[in-house]
């Protein structure tokens, strides 16, 4: 599963400004495992995360 799923994190990461990247590896690693776990895209996470950050 820890291949996959850093391939998930990759793919976020591509929809992500550069300065969030750190964000997916601290705070909100446990969300994303979840995320992935439910099937979320990984541009709905990225989304996710965006709407978070900028409100």
């Amino acid at each position: 599963m820890l291949k996959p799923f850093s391939r998930y994190l990759t793919a976020i990461e591509e929809h992500l400004p550069s300065e969030h990247h750190q964000l997916l590896r601290n705070g909100l690693y446990l969300a994303i495992l979840d995320w992935y776990t439910d099937g979320i895209e990984p541009i709905e996470a990225a989304a996710r995360i965006r709407h978070a950050v900028t409100g």
